[in-house]
């Protein structure tokens, strides 16, 4: 994916929790209650080799929203990992209007690049 971006000597960092988790993570650093499905944070969009960000996604809330899309758990993460990754890069649907296009747009185009990549199809997404 980020090679996609044009970002492959960029790293980012993605955790992996429960709802309880990225409750705790939300209402930590947004003073909001409950649980989400990502969480994002930028660092820099800076020099190769840095960190770009983190990433925290709920896999309880991704099954979740899988099984009510009727789409598969993998292809859900996946969509949530490439959300995040367009927060890290700046990107606020939050805003509406024609940034959350903008947003939803190169969401949509990165999910079909990645399910279309060859590694996708060898692990049945």
């Amino acid at each position: 994916m980020l090679a996609f971006l044009g970002l492959q000597d960029r790293d980012l960092s993605i955790l992996l929790v429960d709802n309880k988790k990225i409750a705790a993570f939300n209402n930590e650093f947004f003073g909001r209650n409950g649980p989400t499905n990502v969480i994002s944070f930028s660092y820099s969009n800076g020099f190769p080799g840095e960190l770009m960000g983190d990433l925290i996604i709920s896999v309880e809330r991704a099954r979740e929203e899988a099984d009510r899309a009727s789409i598969s758990f993998y292809e859900r993460v996946l969509s949530l990992v490439i959300h995040g990754i367009l927060h890290v890069l700046g990107f606020d649907h939050e805003q509406g209007g024609n940034e959350a296009r903008r947003m939803r747009y190169r969401e949509k185009r990165l999910l079909t690049y990645v399910l279309s990549h060859d590694l996708s199809k060898k692990i049945g997404l």
